[in-house]
C-alpha cells in the first residue's frame, strides 16, 4: 500500500487544475521510468516562474517558485487502517 501526498498552491481553479496535470506526468515519468522496481519512495516538485501576482513578486520577479510538492511512500497496514478513522 502507498500513501501519496500532493500539496498545489494556486490562485484559481483553472491554475490548480494545470498543475496537477503537470505533476499527474511527472509522476507517471518517474514511477515508469525507473531502473529500481523495488524504489520505496518517489518525491518531486513543480515550480513556475514568478509572476506579478505571485506574493514573492516583489523578491523573485522573473525567477522561478515552488507551487506544488509530492510524494509517494510504501505504508504498513496499521497505518492505512488509522487512515480509515
Amino acid at each position: 500500500m502507498r500513501k501519496h501526498t500532493i500539496t498545489i498552491y494556486s490562485n484559481d481553479e483553472f491554475t490548480f487544475d494545470n498543475i496537477l496535470r503537470e505533476i499527474s506526468f511527472e509522476i507517471t515519468r518517474k514511477v515508469f521510468d525507473r531502473k529500481n522496481i523495488k524504489q520505496r519512495k518517489f518525491a518531486g516538485t513543480w515550480e513556475e516562474e514568478v509572476t506579478s501576482s505571485s506574493p514573492l513578486a516583489n523578491c523573485l520577479l522573473g525567477s522561478t517558485e515552488t507551487v506544488a510538492k509530492w510524494e509517494s511512500n510504501i505504508v504498513t497496514e496499521k497505518q492505512f487502517k488509522e487512515f480509515q478513522k
